[in-house]
């Protein structure tokens, strides 16, 4: 089946969404670990952290780089999860729901990385938490209403605005004295997902599978059939992006170990 771009198809047919499925998978996962460590000594004990993973640079310089995994899973205190957790609730959601099931968990993970990865460059501290994460689904909501700005009009002009608030009050947050934020492992996030979501963004076409199979016969009018909107963009379209972005992550990685060492 051959697809016709359409730049404005809400008129014709709801856009395709995805049932949330994996930010569900996230969330236990966050919630097991953190009742794990604080049963095993507490969540803000940094022996405890250390054990379960936590991005410590000198630790992951030495060639424990799982941690730029593990430490996206984890959280310091009652607080850090339960606002990581309604954050995850609420983007994660809207993310999985018009990215689809494999984009969501590569930019979610691979985001996540990226983040750590800068984090760990940057900084010599303790650091855990899904905001890195989350802060790339963040991104991909920027790059989605930024790429269909023309589709949803006014609306998708308001999250925009919306978003780039958030946005800004996070970064003022990030630079208070004392919030003991990881801004580098925030901003490594945001771009990675946004760099990310460039690649993976639904691209929303207009098709219907009768009026396809005239298309050498008679000319299509989508208004006068039973067309619907497709996404013609999926992860495995992407591939090259994709590995382009890992080697990159592989050699930020590196660098980070040389500067460390």
């Amino acid at each position: 089946m051959s697809f016709t771009p359409d730049p404005n198809p809400l008129p014709y047919a709801p856009i395709p969404t995805a049932r949330p499925r994996y930010v569900w998978v996230f969330l236990v996962i966050n919630v097991i670990l953190f009742a794990a460590m604080t049963l095993v000594g507490g969540s803000e004990n940094p022996r405890v952290l250390i054990l379960f993973g936590a991005n410590f640079a000198p630790l992951v310089a030495s060639g424990e780089y799982w941690r730029l995994v593990t430490a996206n899973f984890l959280h310091i205190g009652l607080l850090h999860i339960a606002f990581n957790t309604y954050a995850l609730y609420a983007l994660g959601r809207q993310v999985e729901s018009l990215y689809g099931h494999p984009r969501f968990v590569t930019i979610y993970l691979l985001s996540g990385v990226s983040g750590a990865a800068l984090s760990f460059m940057l900084t010599q501290g303790l650091s855990a938490g899904a905001s890195t994460s989350l802060f790339g689904l963040f991104g991909a909501l920027v790059v989605y209403f930024y790429r269909h700005r023309r589709m949803y009009g006014e609306f998708g002009r308001q999250q925009l605005i919306s978003l780039g608030i958030v946005l800004l009050i996070n970064v003022v947050l990030g630079l208070t004295p004392g919030s003991r934020i990881d801004n580098w492992g925030h901003a490594g996030g945001f771009i990675g997902g946004a760099a990310l979501a460039w690649f993976l963004c639904p691209q929303y076409v207009r098709a219907d599978p009768f009026v396809e199979v005239f298309r050498s016969v008679v000319r299509p009018r989508y208004e006068l059939s039973n067309g619907y909107i497709a996404d013609a963009n999926s992860l495995g379209k992407q591939i090259l992006p994709i590995a382009a972005f890992i080697v990159g992550l592989v050699a930020l990685i590196a660098l980070a170990t040389a500067l460390q060492s």
